[in-house]
């Protein structure tokens, strides 16, 4: 899973702690968690919000704690306030692991403005019918894309990108119903942004039928998400690489690591165990 964002303008920078960040004590099973925690740690914005504003939330108020820490000197921090609060988020018994884009999803879904907004995008599906080219849209806000990985192909994320926006054909048991025509109609289908995500967040679905899929992706740092938008708001920067969330090992068997990007530099946090790395250990 990775996290990428618009240029930055007019956003002040927080410094980094210490060279190479602090990390995040694993209180068992908790890899998830932290992982997530870090790449949040990455967003300047939230660097910069103030503790219990307005319109704030409990969750809100205990993630920005945990992200102040991070920029705080010392040794490891234990996450302690965003721990109580999991089992409000999502499926959770202490000790036992979770999936690090769930929490990531319902951690932005009770978060207020305008923190929440720096995630939402705007995508419009379009259908239209083969036998009267009629057509239909729909206009939904998307947090993130979610990326199917096949287990005998060997695609970049660019390219997984460039097939989730093709054109769907419908048709069979999957036929789209026409109000026009009244009946079960062949139609296509397309996707498109009207709006992009100021940060967005690209999750790679690795499991399939209770089964891992362990291909690598490649991917680069900048992603030009021109090509998706709808005619008339195509976008005038690329987005920028800020953070991943990686799992290493099995279903049952796994641990979630952080990489993100602060002042030009690339920082991998493995729980308590921070490291300087480059993009030649990233890929």
């Amino acid at each position: 899973m990775s996290l990428a964002r618009e240029p930055e303008r007019n956003v002040e920078r927080s410094p980094s702690p210490t060279k190479t960040g602090r990390g995040l004590r694993n209180t068992g099973n908790s890899c998830f968690l932290n992982a997530t925690i870090q790449c949040f740690g990455a967003i300047d914005e939230l660097n910069q919000m103030h503790i219990s504003t307005k319109k704030s939330t409990t969750t809100q108020d205990r993630l920005l704690v945990c992200v102040r820490e991070l920029q705080a000197m010392g040794t490891a921090y234990t996450p302690a306030p965003l721990i109580q609060q999991i089992p409000n988020l999502i499926r959770y018994n202490k000790g036992e692991p979770a999936h690090a884009h769930e929490l990531l999803i319902a951690l932005i879904n009770d978060i207020s403005e305008p923190i929440s907004q720096l995630f939402q995008g705007q995508m419009v599906s379009m259908v239209k019918c083969s036998s009267c080219d009629g057509s239909m849209t729909k206009t939904d806000n998307t947090q993130d894309i979610s990326l199917h990985i096949e287990e005998d192909a060997s695609l970049s994320l660019e390219e997984s990108l460039y097939d989730f926006f093709q054109p769907e054909t419908l048709e069979g048991e999957n036929a789209y119903w026409c109000d026009t025509c009244q009946t079960s109609c062949r139609a296509t289908k397309t996707l498109s942004y009207t709006r992009k995500h100021k940060i967005l967040i690209i999750h790679s679905k690795r499991l399939i039928l209770g089964k891992k899929i362990q291909n690598h992706i490649p991917f680069d740092t900048t992603l030009d998400l021109g090509p998706y938008m709808t005619p008339g708001h195509a976008p005038t920067h690329d987005m920028n690489l800020v953070g991943i969330i990686s799992h290493q090992g099995t279903k049952d068997n796994g641990h979630y690591t952080a990489m993100t990007k602060r002042e030009d530099k690339w920082t991998l946090y493995n729980d308590a165990i921070t490291t300087q790395t480059t993009m030649k250990h990233i890929h």
